[in-house]
């Protein structure tokens, strides 16, 4: 103990009762790859959640909403589920929240991870009039889920589960508090003139009694010096909570589960709520999943597997087991891109053939959540970022049926609907720009509802200088068999242009067992085949990033020329998968191809591989903004000089900010100030970004100019 004297004590307390302490030729597809406690505590400070609770993940990526949920290991994505009742979904896998595989994760089944709300008030509501809550109200939870989604099917082994939680609090202590009084206090407190080592000093004046420390040396009215005697105890409000099994449900097939469930993707839930000891302001809900990756004997093949999808999660009172319809209408599935084939594209290549590389519609899924018909009214808006192109497309009203009897909007047979609009305008052909972006808001309502029902979603349509079929989420893995096998993606380049590396985006597999040697090749087009090598990098390893989902950067020794079709992809030095991201959600497989025997063959896995190949004049690789409704930070002033000023808009809370040139080197990064010096950086344009507390990126561009 440290005691702020220059002689000995010793601190001892009475009993104040607290505690203080594979081998076969061919190409392979994986997942993108703890005993469960029944008491858990957490620390309240908090007022909870008062009915209704709600959460369609909507207007959420990556994180679940840390207003909502207590944990981050589930993502929240549209490339997971297939065929949602609403955008975007809560995946539980057996990923951490940095997509790396859990260490304790084995091949029997093993609980994964946990989907946990913050804290509930089951005892009371406020609106209209306060009132308790009892198992008259007839409280109801609801949820709808699927097993595999575009991802890994659950074994029969493997399980989706559901616990309730009540929770009582109580103190814990935290830590002692002290008070230093002088030898001169103390002597006239015990009436003794010396001190001899064995004596006891009990605490004294407004310190709580029963604390006290034994002295050790010997110390007279001569000796200078305090003592610091335990005067107080610090303790903190904790719950704990014990959890109770409610619902749970074996893994299957998504195929097998569609057939069971009368051709619906998604099947709903619904859990009442009688037992009056959920009747409290500390009540919980949480999802867990049992998983089991692949054995040991295909280390590089254990990654993600085993996946379970969550939407639409509700509970509130005077509901019962027939109320399965909620009065919304709701964009689904994956937000479309405008571009023809690709995600995004270089804004030099688009130039070329605007025509040709814009779609004439796109395909858009709408849901009618509710169990009675709504008039869907749709539009689009087009919003150059920095520039000046702006538009909005109307759609007419459509009747919209229910989604339990009709599934989504369908296409008529000619025109357009709110499920195909067509594409209003080309995007403008800016011939001073290097890459463009676009803000676009797709709206759907029915204003004769009251309140009306309004659903909205955004897409950022990029022309940066590299080329994506994928849309950025790794459903999956990817790999060829034996070594020496080879894969490779076909791309055009409308004309001449420069190739200057690669963005590869690998998966983690438990342990990092697929951390193996390959090379990046080049490869002309032969009648609709890779032919020719016209380039090669040797010797490299699958990189990863400090989030999940992040593209690395493989920068080619020196440019490569071409035009037309080429192929770009990877030859594995080894045996075992290199387990690079899949995006099973798009289908480019026609542009997918493979070799394990000498001769390349079309792929026959649907999918896109996410392989990236960048252009361009420079090393610059293009950076996706963050998609949001509107910019939540603004720079100032932008050219700057010597200090970049910061405003953090709508109460975003930024955590930590990073600079990077064109050629993503990482120049400056720290936890976020609202101004940062840039007076050492040299003149050019650079890249600013910014990681939210919910673990969203947002990018923004600036210049320097001295």
């Amino acid at each position: 103990m440290n005691m702020k004297t220059n002689f000995r004590t010793i601190v001892l307390t009475l009993a104040l009762g607290f505690a203080a302490s594979h081998a076969f030729a061919q190409e392979i597809l994986t997942g993108f790859q703890r005993e469960t406690s029944t008491k858990t505590t957490h620390y309240v400070n908090e007022t909870g959640i008062v009915l209704p609770f709600f959460d369609d993940f909507s207007q959420t990526s990556v994180y679940p909403d840390s207003t909502k949920w207590t944990d981050r290991n589930a993502m929240v994505t549209d490339g997971f589920p297939l065929n949602p009742p609403t955008r975007n979904a809560a995946t539980l896998d057996v990923l951490d929240q940095y997509g790396r595989v859990y260490d304790y994760a084995i091949s029997n089944a093993f609980v994964a991870e946990y989907l946990t709300s913050a804290r509930i008030r089951l005892d009371s509501v406020f609106e209209p009039l306060p009132k308790a809550l009892t198992p008259a109200d007839s409280l109801y939870f609801s949820f709808w889920y699927q097993p595999q989604g575009n991802g890994n099917p659950p074994e029969a082994q493997d399980s989706l589960v559901l616990q309730f939680g009540t929770a009582t609090e109580r103190q814990e202590f935290l830590y002692l508090d002290y008070q230093s009084f002088s030898l001169a206090e103390i002597f006239a407190e015990m009436q003794v003139d010396t001190l001899f080592p064995g004596d006891t000093v009990w605490s004294f004046g407004s310190c709580i009694p029963g604390l006290f420390v034994i002295i050790t040396d010997t110390l007279t009215s001569q000796t200078q010096g305090q003592i610091a005697i335990p005067c107080d105890s610090v303790f903190t409000t904790v719950a704990d909570t014990v959890w109770t099994h409610v619902w749970s449900v074996p893994g299957q097939r998504l195929s097998e589960f569609v057939a069971e469930n009368h051709g619906q993707y998604f099947k709903q839930v619904m859990v009442p709520i009688h037992d009056v000891k959920y009747f409290t302001d500390h009540f919980y809900f949480r999802f867990y999943n049992y998983a089991s990756i692949v054995n040991s004997s295909l280390p590089s093949s254990r990654g993600n597997e085993d996946i379970w999808n969550i939407d639409f999660v509700y509970l509130d009172l005077n509901r019962s087991v027939s109320d399965t319809a909620y009065s919304k209408i709701a964009f689904s599935g994956r937000r479309p891109s405008f571009l023809n084939r690709y995600q995004a594209m270089p804004y030099r290549q688009y130039r070329v053939n605007p025509n040709a590389a814009v779609r004439e519609s796109l395909a858009i899924d709408i849901a009618n959540l509710d169990n009675v018909p709504h008039e869907a009214n749709y539009c689009y808006t087009v919003r150059q970022i920095g520039g000046n192109q702006h538009y909005t497309r109307f759609v007419d009203a459509t009747v919209v049926n229910p989604y339990l009897e009709s599934g989504y909007l369908e296409c008529p047979e000619s025109g357009e609907s709110p499920a195909c609009p067509f594409v209003g305008e080309l995007f403008a052909l800016n011939m001073w720009y290097d890459s463009v972006s676009y803000e676009i808001k797709h709206f759907v309502y029915d204003s004769t509802f009251a309140p009306p029902l309004v659903d909205s979603m955004v897409y950022r349509q990029g022309f940066y200088n590299y080329y994506a079929y994928d849309d950025g989420i790794p459903e999956m893995g990817y790999g060829v068999e034996p070594a020496n096998g080879r894969f490779a993606v076909r791309f055009e380049m409308a004309e001449y242009d420069t190739i200057q590396g690669v963005q590869l985006l690998f998966n983690h597999t438990l342990n990092d067992a697929n951390n193996k040697y390959f090379d990046i090749a080049i490869w002309k087009d032969e009648n609709g085949r890779p032919g020719d090598e016209v380039y090669r990098l040797s010797g490299q390893r699958p990189q990863w990033g400090d989030q999940a989902y992040q593209f690395q950067y493989y920068r080619f020794d020196q440019p490569v020329m071409l035009s037309g079709s080429f192929y770009i992809g990877l030859v594995q030095q080894g045996n075992g998968l290199i387990n690079i991201g899949f995006d099973a959600s798009i289908d480019n497989s026609q542009y997918n191809f493979y070799n394990v025997n000498g001769s390349w063959q079309p792929s026959e896995m649907h999918g896109t591989l996410m392989i990236r190949p960048v252009v361009g004049p420079s090393y610059y690789i293009g950076v996706e903004e963050f998609e949001s409704a509107k910019p939540s930070v603004q720079l100032y002033p932008n050219p700057v000089g010597n200090t970049l000023n910061i405003n953090v808009q709508d109460n975003t809370e930024i955590v930590k900010t990073c600079i990077c040139d064109l050629m993503g080197r990482r120049l400056f990064q720290g936890a976020f100030e609202p101004s940062v010096s840039v007076a050492d950086l040299v003149e050019g344009m650079y890249f600013i970004r910014f990681t939210t507390a919910e673990g969203q990126i947002i990018t923004q561009k600036f210049i320097i100019r001295k």
